[in-house]
């Protein structure tokens, strides 16, 4: 199984809202190429949260809810704790600030 999921809107309510764990939600284009190198750094990290972050991406050309959190660009990402977005990078964030963001959810 994939450390990265891909889902779509009509998944965003169960997977990210209703999630009992913290949630890493990637709102990405496949045809970005700084995307791509997104999901790699993403995949790194989340070896290290198994079983305690659940980590998604969202495509913005084929789903419409990153409109509602105001993406303006790829790669996004924004973090979930119990159904509520408490932070979001809209820069190519490094492995280390996103292991903090992720640590600081799970306590």
């Amino acid at each position: 199984m994939s450390m990265l999921i891909e889902i779509d809107d009509s998944q965003f309510e169960e997977k990210v809202l209703k999630s009992a764990f913290p949630v890493l939600l990637d709102f990405s284009s496949p045809e970005c190429i700084i995307c791509k190198t997104m999901k790699e750094r993403i995949k790194e990290v989340a070896v290290h949260f198994k079983g305690k972050v659940h980590f998604l991406s969202l495509d913005v050309n084929r789903n419409k809810i990153w409109q509602k959190f105001e993406v303006k660009a790829v790669p996004t990402i924004i973090y979930f704790k119990d159904g509520k977005a408490v932070f979001r990078h809209e820069i190519f964030p490094e492995k280390e600030e996103m292991v903090a963001h992720l640590q600081k959810l799970i306590k």
